[in-house]
């Protein structure tokens, strides 16, 4: 008797310790190799060529930023660099992506620079982690010659794409700055860091 009831409470924490494993699903981030629409200088294109993404996720929101981690308020562990790829399992559900973009326009001290140029795009992709399926976001990062002419520092363009389980889903340009950004002083949410 004790041995039939061993083995039953041990069908069943195995039973419940592979239905709690199987609703996870995996996250692969994908970035590409970074290219460019213009002629740069051999030393901008090795110096931008060696970059990456600096990514993570704050319970279901992947943000990405471009703005240093150490101004940003949750945690930041991964630097996927171009032409490199990362997984990692994530709960099942529903996510979304926030950007913290960039534009250096100028401005004396870190937080002037920050106040002129960085801004936030809040939710700008929608995507699902399905139990026991694979989600891509597959990043890809352009300079673009529309988006050169009044620079002085070159800032790729970073379009993801979603691919649920072998199928394409929807896109976008996560990091351009519009009318549904919000402004470094305007943002009051937990991703920027404020100091205690």
């Amino acid at each position: 008797m004790f041995v039939r009831r061993f083995g039953l409470a041990l069908c069943f924490a195995f039973g419940a310790s592979s239905a709690l494993a199987q609703d996870t699903g995996k996250l692969v981030f994908d970035v590409k190799a970074f290219t460019s629409e213009i002629d740069l200088k051999p030393k901008i294109e090795q110096q931008l060529k060696s970059g990456g993404l600096d990514w993570g996720v704050v319970e279901k929101q992947v943000v990405v930023t471009l703005v240093n981690k150490r101004f940003i308020g949750v945690d930041i562990p991964n630097l996927t660099r171009f032409g490199e790829r990362k997984e990692i399992d994530l709960p099942s559900g529903d996510y979304t992506l926030t950007c913290v973009g960039l534009i250096p326009e100028g401005g004396f001290g870190v937080e002037k620079v920050l106040d002129k140029g960085a801004y936030f795009n809040v939710d700008a992709l929608h995507f699902t982690i399905a139990s026991g399926k694979t989600t891509v976001l597959e990043a890809y990062p352009v300079i673009r010659k529309h988006n050169t002419f009044f620079l002085k520092f070159f800032i790729p363009e970073i379009e993801i794409k979603v691919i649920a389980d072998g199928v394409a889903g929807g896109d976008a340009v996560i990091n351009t700055r519009g009318d549904k950004s919000v402004p470094w002083p305007e943002y009051s949410g937990p991703l920027k860091f404020k100091a205690k």
